[in-house]
């Protein structure tokens, strides 16, 4: 499995476990991540490059936030347009929050598995965000397409990918495989419902306003 989402994982699992029965208690954020900083980086795969390309941040920055998202999520849609910006902005291009994204396609959603195939393919090349923000940008335009596959690939073309490696990606099962990888991932994290944001120690589900995100945010960074 790619470093960096074992890392990702092993953090949505340990932040996951809240109930206090489990003895010895699971390892912070904190000992997770340098238990693997000194970890040496295999040669890029697909799979590592499509994980990587999801990933927001400086490989130094002390605190993750591990969004779990459905493209088709109206809430979702709503922190990637009025929260994700000032994310950005304030914390990521300041080397003091990680951002990642792991999908988890709700079954009453019927294109979200197709939004979050074609995404995590545009991931491999470099060009998750900019897919992701033209997904959520027109979500009221393909979610109740019957077949809403070539709307969604025209966004990640519009978004800079080729054309033949998406191709490849989103019609094989390895892209598919890439999106199952992150609903076992999520629901080994007891994740049932979207969006669900792990800021740093912290869990929170559902719709959350900016005030409170980054409330819960600048309260992880001083480790709180």
């Amino acid at each position: 499995m790619p470093r960096t989402l074992v890392i990702l994982l092993v953090i949505t699992s340990a932040l996951a476990c809240s109930d206090p029965k489990p003895e010895p208690p699971p390892p912070t954020v904190r000992q997770v991540i340098q238990q693997h900083a000194r970890a040496d980086l295999r040669p890029d795969s697909f799979s590592m490059a499509a994980d990587r390309g999801r990933v927001l941040g400086d490989s130094t920055a002390p605190v993750w936030v591990v969004v779990v998202s459905d493209f088709q999520c109206e809430a979702c849609k709503q922190w990637n347009e009025e929260v994700l910006p000032d994310l950005r902005d304030r914390y990521v291009s300041r080397g003091k929050v990680r951002v990642a994204l792991l999908n988890r396609p709700l079954p009453s959603h019927v294109n979200a598995m197709p939004a979050a195939l074609v995404a995590t393919c545009a991931a491999a090349e470099g060009r998750f965000w900019q897919t992701a923000r033209r997904i959520f940008a027109t979500q009221s335009r393909w979610k109740d397409l019957p077949d809403a596959r070539p709307f969604l690939d025209s966004l990640a073309l519009a978004s800079g990918v080729d054309s033949a490696a998406h191709r490849i990606c989103s019609d094989q099962a390895r892209g598919q495989k890439l999106v199952r990888n992150d609903e076992e991932r999520t629901t080994a994290s007891h994740v049932d419902s979207v969006p669900t944001f792990f800021i740093g120690t912290h869990r929170r589900v559902g719709a959350t306003s900016w005030r409170t995100f980054f409330a819960v945010l600048d309260s992880a960074i001083a480790g709180k």
